[in-house]
Parts: structure tokens; sequence; C-alpha cells
């Protein structure tokens, strides 16, 4: 009887690799883009980061398409990171809002967020706002007076800046007139503080905590 010659079982190409004592060839991996070079001492830093991308083609249109329905309200414009970002003083602010939704060349139908910045001489408020149409954003920012900011309520444009107009209220002593309802959202009433202005101290728990930078008043000075 002939005997059969029997033919080895087929191995995964790492597992043939291994028995011939190479190694299997490491998996391709994607490869980042290269970090932006910092400027060396002495040489010009550039325009900020969120310049340095081209525009988006929604964005650029956006920007032409603003200056139609805006007309009449002054404002200084750039894009950062792509998308469309403008500057407007407070009392163009609701006006300027309403246009944004109600005019069918811009649909911004959706108030994605309010926020409030202090920069220790004057307050700021940026409203970030979205087109499901069109699928593009618009940052509105507009600079308040720091011993009274206040800039009107655009809950009578999009209810869902209910709770945020309350907040950036009670965290930084902005005013909202228009507002149906400004009480606290996250403090107790009658609390008389402004967590997240700069010149409200650190709780001392946190100041103990190495890397907090404290002011003198911070310590009761």
């Amino acid at each position: 009887m002939a005997e059969t010659e029997q033919t080895p079982e087929a191995q995964p190409p790492a597992e043939q690799g291994e028995a011939a004592g190479t190694q299997a060839p490491a998996e391709e991996q994607p490869q980042r883009p290269a970090a932006a070079a910092r400027p060396r001492p002495g040489q010009p830093a550039g325009p900020p980061i969120g310049e340095r991308e081209p525009p988006k083609p929604s964005a650029e249109a956006l920007s032409t398409t603003l200056k139609e329905a805006w007309e009449g309200i002054p404002y200084d414009q750039k894009f950062n990171f792509g998308d469309l970002e403008v500057a407007i003083q407070p009392g163009d602010l609701l006006e300027a809002c309403r246009r944004c939704k109600s005019d069918p060349r811009l649909s911004m139908d959706y108030l994605m967020c309010i926020s409030g910045t202090d920069y220790e001489t004057y307050f700021e408020v940026v409203y970030h706002l979205y087109s499901y149409r069109d699928h593009r954003r618009l940052m509105i920012r507009t600079k308040l007076d720091y011993e009274h900011p206040s800039v009107s309520s655009v809950t009578s444009v999009w209810k869902g800046a209910d709770w945020h107009e309350r907040e950036t209220a009670e965290m930084l002593g902005i005013d909202f007139p228009g507002h149906p309802n400004l009480v606290p959202l996250l403090l107790e009433e009658g609390v008389d503080e402004r967590p997240l202005r700069k010149s409200h101290p650190l709780v001392p728990i946190f100041a103990d905590r190495p890397g907090v930078v404290t002011r003198p008043h911070d310590n009761g000075a």
C-alpha cells in the first residue's frame, strides 16, 4: 500500500514568519499631520492658530449672505477655525439675532450655547448659532461694560436661551433685560456671589492645592 504524502496545513503569514525566525511586518499606522513649528525667540508669532485654517466654503457663503441680511447693523468679522465669527455692539444684538433666525437666507434655527467671560476690564458674551438646513455655524461676540454689564435677552428668539442666560447671570453678574424669570439656576436664591468672576476669592480648600495661584485678597489681605 503506497503511503500518501500529507500536505502541511497553511499557516497565517504571521505564524509562518515566526516559524522561519522572521518578524511579521508591522501594521501600518496612519500618519499624523506635522505640528506647526513654534516661532523662535525674536521672530513674529504669526496669526492666531484659529485664523491659520482656511475658511470653509459654507462660511464664506454665510459671510456674503450676512452682509445683505444684516444691512444697517455694523459688525466686524473674521474666520476662526474655518467658521465665521462676528463682533457687534450690545445694542444691536437682539435685532441681529432676530434676523439670524427669521431671515430665510440665514435660517439659524438652533442656539447651541451662550457663554460669558470675565476679561477683568470688560465682559464678553458669546452666542454659538447653527443652521440645521445649511449645516453651518455662526459665532456672535459682544463686549459689555465691566461695572454694569447688560445685554438684551434673546429668549424671545430662542426659548433655549432661558437656562444659558440664567447661568451666565448668576455666575458673572451679567444682566439680561427682557428675560422672563432671571432667577438663579445653580446657586441658592439670596447668595450674593459671582463664582466665575476673576475677582471672586478661591475656596481655601482649593487655594491650598499645589499649582493654584492665589491673589492677595484670596487670603483676606
